[in-house]
């Protein structure tokens, strides 16, 4: 009796056992390989023999499902920050060219908001390399949120200013965007420092090649599954055109308070056309409505989607735009090109994506991420 007690015993704590090393495996065999993917953007800029037509619709790009991985360097968020600075009040014989007293940062006083403020500015720190110190570290103390806009006929936008919150950006990116060297190994994808970068004599080369211009040079790591559950990163590079172009591409008129009837006309124009835009963006969408669609109209912009099935693929897609001079009585305008491509992936070897107006240039290499050590487990020094 008591033999078959011990036997039963010992079944279930190997059942036990077994069951563990399974679950084990199962969930080491869950865990997405991780890789290092390197890319080049590149635009043409001498295709004067080209014999293609483009489309002159322009294909929207929703991004509010994806992952941005350079807005954080170049758009910081300041909702804090601009929601503690006072309202600017301006005092009655203040000239124009004088800055007001209460502007000055030898007049700044402690406010019940200071702590807020200083918590932003520390969060900026990091931004120093994008932006000129000198203003990052005063603007805090030295501004304030300017006053309400006058009454009069505004101009409507059918793309929603959202620059009290976040950083309008440079008016042209680096083609590398700057990092601090190391990157430590996070769990979610991340940029790389181009100390990891293994296309850098590609890149001299399209660089000093004629008619060709680089937008961007950058890598980053992931984790790769299957394509449902994988992730689109956002990517943009170049020139800013915003706020002198909305993302139809059209001219926006930079004035907020119409006082005469031209202004008016021009206004109700200009609206005309922006309401032709959109149903025109509808019509593209198969009726759908256009959401997530970016603050900021880059020369560069759109997605790429890396996934694992078995083998590697990447679902691109891009919309590059090139300011084209106005006809007549019409301003300059900007011409969208747009591509979208699935290429398949094999580690080590260079892939073109290629369109007349721009390319794009892809590696892909095996990552193994850093040991994590054992909770409890001390190290050496």
């Amino acid at each position: 009796m008591k033999w078959t007690m011990n036997t039963l015993m010992l079944r279930r704590i190997i059942s036990a056992c077994c069951l563990l090393s399974i679950s084990a495996v199962q969930a080491q065999s869950t865990e997405d390989p991780w890789f290092e993917i390197e890319l080049i953007a590149f635009e043409r800029t001498s295709l004067s023999s080209t014999l293609e037509k483009f489309n002159d619709s322009v294909t929207p790009i929703a991004l509010h499902r994806s992952l941005d991985l350079l807005k954080p360097l170049y758009q910081p968020q300041i909702r804090a920050l601009y929601s503690a600075l006072p309202l600017y009040a301006p005092a009655p014989d203040d000239a124009a060219q004088r800055l007001p007293a209460d502007l000055q940062i030898g007049n700044a006083t402690s406010q019940p908001w200071f702590d807020e403020v200083q918590l932003a500015e520390q969060s900026l720190q990091q931004f120093s390399s994008t932006f000129p110190p000198e203003p990052l570290l005063q603007w805090p103390l030295a501004c304030q949120r300017p006053p309400a806009a006058p009454s009069g006929i505004a101009i409507p936008q059918l793309l929603p200013d959202d620059s009290d919150v976040q950083v309008a950006g440079p008016a042209v990116l680096p083609v590398i965007p700057p990092l601090l060297a190391p990157v430590a190994h996070q769990n979610s994808p991340y940029l790389v420092d181009e100390s990891t970068f293994l296309l850098k004599d590609l890149a001299w080369q399209l660089s000093h090649r004629a008619g060709h211009t680089l937008l961007l040079h950058t890598a980053w790591r992931q984790p790769l599954g299957v394509k449902r559950r994988s992730t689109s990163l956002r990517f943009f590079a170049g020139q800013r055109f915003s706020p002198q172009f909305d993302y139809q591409g059209l001219a926006r008129n930079p004035a907020a308070d119409l006082t005469s009837q031209a202004d008016l006309d021009s206004a109700v124009e200009h609206t005309y056309q922006q309401l032709q835009q959109q149903q025109q963006l509808s019509h593209d969408s198969f009726g759908k409505q256009v959401v997530g669609l970016p603050q900021q109209v880059w020369q560069l912009d759109g997605l790429i989607q890396p996934y694992n099935e078995r083998m590697l693929f990447a679902d691109t897609e891009f919309n590059l735009r090139q300011r084209v001079p106005g006809v007549g009585n019409s301003g300059d305008r900007l011409q969208t090109f747009y591509v979208k491509d699935n290429v398949r992936l094999l580690l080590g070897e260079i892939h073109y994506l290629d369109h007349p107006r721009f390319g794009l240039i892809l590696q892909i290499r095996r990552f193994t991420p850093p040991a994590t050590p054992i909770a409890g487990e001390g190290v050496s020094p």
